[in-house]
């Protein structure tokens, strides 16, 4: 692959260039998007259901697409970059920068020795360039890199850069400051400091209206060191009342605090009930594995067939199967009804009923059970000549 070099910039402008460039130290005044809890579950939510889904390598072929198993396959699902990261904690990085820092683009460099690929290597702080030449380059550590040099990850088209990615960043961060300011809010109200107040009243024609009688007062009957021992007060003389203060419902904080929820969660595609609003719908959270979760899918294995792959019948895709929600017994009449039409085996329906293969390979369908190339020879399909003639013998 052959090595471009570009002018380099004289400076950073970019916050998160600025932060990567100080030792990984956040600006002062400067927070994360995933510092925000609600986000950062949001963010969670979607990487662990990619991060957890198997990249197959595939090839294209006249009968239908068939998986391959080999070094390629294992070297970029499992150890995309040996000592460093499982193919997991790799993918699970990409998808959250996408979502977060990224602003919708993730960049990994791929190294190679002697032809053969070595490491899938991250990129964190990278960022692409506008470039009136090549249409744009990545800078990296003091260095610039063409596009085909590098995997950039989008998420998706910045209208005005169509090679540049856009994420969720500057409608998250709005949502990320009205949180903070309800944890801040409800963390103060939790403070010793609004805590309910204590009025103690005595008798008008009493003497305590002096400060050191009053502090003498307040020493003998209301300080105690020992908790939860009871003070022993003169009923015609000293009467105590609490003042309540305003709880979180009077101050509507609870409301703001679910709209602001079920804004984060609309913004990210999440379903409310991942962050504790509502029930699980499996209808709702199906229509997210498609709507949000298979776009992501797509754009990594685009990208990954694109710049690894030279053959033009290989790609890359995850198994799709795997990120929907089934519950066992309706996956079990799924792939019953699937055998009984002779398109799977056996062993693949005990594979998904988590039991291992003993050798049913064999596709039958639904009449007898026999092998699916048998179907045709059926006795009742061919017809018989020798009860054709028993049916015309008992004929009057």
């Amino acid at each position: 692959m052959p090595l471009f070099n570009f002018k380099r910039r004289s400076a950073l402008t970019s916050l998160f260039g600025v932060w990567m460039s100080e030792d990984g130290e956040l600006p002062p005044g400067y927070h994360r998007l995933l510092d925000a809890p609600e986000i950062g579950a949001c963010v969670n939510r979607i990487t662990g259901i990619v991060s957890i889904c198997t990249l197959y390598l595939m090839q294209s072929g006249r009968n239908g697409d068939k998986r391959l198993k080999g070094t390629l396959s294992r070297f970029v699902d499992i150890d995309p970059w040996p000592n460093m990261a499982t193919g997991q904690s790799w993918k699970s990085w990409i998808v959250s920068t996408l979502l977060t820092e990224g602003d919708g683009n993730a960049f990994v460099l791929p190294r190679r020795v002697a032809g053969r690929f070595t490491a899938l290597e991250p990129m964190p702080g990278a960022m692409a360039i506008q470039d009136d030449a090549l249409g744009y380059r990545v800078s990296w550590k003091g260095r610039e890199y063409a596009p085909d040099e590098v995997l950039h990850f989008r998420l998706f088209a910045d209208s005005s850069q169509p090679w540049k990615g856009r994420g969720y960043q500057i409608s998250a961060r709005r949502l990320a400051d009205s949180l903070a300011q309800s944890d801040q809010l409800r963390a103060s109200l939790g403070s010793p400091k609004y805590k309910p107040p204590m009025i103690v009243s005595v008798n008008s024609d009493s003497d305590f209206f002096d400060d050191d009688k009053r502090e003498a007062l307040r020493k003998r009957y209301l300080e105690d060191t020992a908790r939860g021992k009871p003070w022993i007060l003169p009923g015609d003389l000293i009467k105590v009342e609490t003042v309540k203060p305003m709880s979180l419902n009077d101050l509507a904080v609870k409301d703001t605090l679910e709209l602001d929820k079920k804004a984060v969660a609309a913004i990210f595609g999440v379903p409310a009930f991942l962050l504790g609003l509502g029930s699980f719908s499996q209808k709702e959270y199906n229509n997210f594995i498609h709507t949000v979760v298979e776009p992501i899918c797509k754009a990594i294995e685009t990208e990954l067939t694109l710049k690894l792959l030279s053959s033009e019948d290989l790609y890359f895709a995850f198994n799709r199967r795997r990120l929907y929600s089934y519950d066992l017994e309706s996956l079990i009449k799924i792939d019953c009804s699937l055998s009984d039409r002779g398109f799977i085996n056996g062993d693949e329906v005990r594979e998904d009923a988590m039991r291992d293969p003993v050798g049913l390979t064999e596709y039958k369908v639904l009449e007898n059970y026999i092998p699916w190339d048998m179907s045709g020879s059926q006795s009742k399909l061919k017809g018989d000549a020798g009860d054709a003639e028993t049916d015309d013998e008992q004929e009057p």
